[in-house]
């Protein structure tokens, strides 16, 4: 992504391995901690806050591709163990220490990129530095980008006509939850419907075998629909209550990452 003219890069470093991602956008930044204190009753005084300190927070969205989708499905499953991010903004570069992954939303919309946003959160020994001499400067490199068919999704081994969008939502609190919401065109044959999923399997690339699958899929609430000028979208949420099962099945490998 070029800002003012000049390239910003975006590398995700663990295990003393970097991973340089497209830079699609990212708000990662130390956020001010600390209390208020009223201001006096009867006296022209603003509230006043009180700095303790700083924290890291904010998020990292970037774009699914065939070098980096394995390393950020592997940030989810080793959601516990800590990474760096380094950014390099053009008028800064700093490095976000010893951070961990808060959530996560992997979004989908009919014949565009998929894209994964990473949102994170500090520890106690999370910090933030610049960039020394022996800190590389790596730079993305173009590869395949993995793009949303919404025809590709089955529920139950019946594939349904279109998923114009999805949205899963992953949070990890002291256990981890999972939300999906399906977006598509109001039709008389389409789904969904009330009941439970079994199964519902999403293909991300068909050439490279990479697809989602989600267990026992519990519906949250009816069917809400969004009133558009040349047709209706529908969504329908839905509870992940079983697991996800995240595939790369080709001739290269075969990996599978359950969350």
């Amino acid at each position: 992504m070029k800002v003012q003219g000049r390239d910003c890069t975006l590398t995700l470093l663990k295990d003393n391995e970097y991973y340089p991602l497209p830079y699609s956008e990212e708000t990662v930044r130390q956020a001010s901690k600390g209390y208020a204190l009223p201001g006096c009753i009867g006296i022209r005084n603003r509230e006043k806050i009180v700095e303790t300190g700083k924290s890291i927070t904010g998020c990292v969205v970037t774009r699914l591709e065939y070098n980096n989708i394995l390393a950020l499905f592997l940030l989810l499953f080793y959601s516990n163990e800590k990474f760096d991010i380094l950014v390099d903004r053009v008028c800064e570069k700093l490095i976000y220490k010893n951070v961990n992954v808060k959530e996560f939303q992997l979004r989908g919309e009919n014949k565009n990129s998929l894209y994964l946003r990473l949102d994170v959160k500090e520890n106690n020994d999370s910090f933030v530095t610049g960039w020394d001499i022996n800190t590389p400067s790596l730079s993305w490199e173009p590869c395949r980008t993995f793009y949303f068919d919404g025809h590709s999704v089955i529920a139950d081994l019946k594939k349904l006509p279109l998923v114009y969008r999805f949205e899963l939502i992953g949070k990890f609190t002291e256990k981890a939850k999972y939300q999906i919401t399906l977006y598509f065109p109001l039709s008389e044959n389409h789904y969904p419907n009330q009941n439970r999923i079994e199964k519902l399997s999403i293909t991300l690339d068909l050439k490279n075998g990479v697809s989602l699958d989600l267990y026992d899929l519990k519906p949250l609430d009816d069917m809400a629909d969004i009133n558009c000028a040349d047709t209706v979208l529908c969504f329908q949420k839905f509870e992940v209550c079983g697991i996800v099962v995240f595939n790369i099945r080709n001739r290269e490998q075969n990996t599978t990452v359950v969350l």
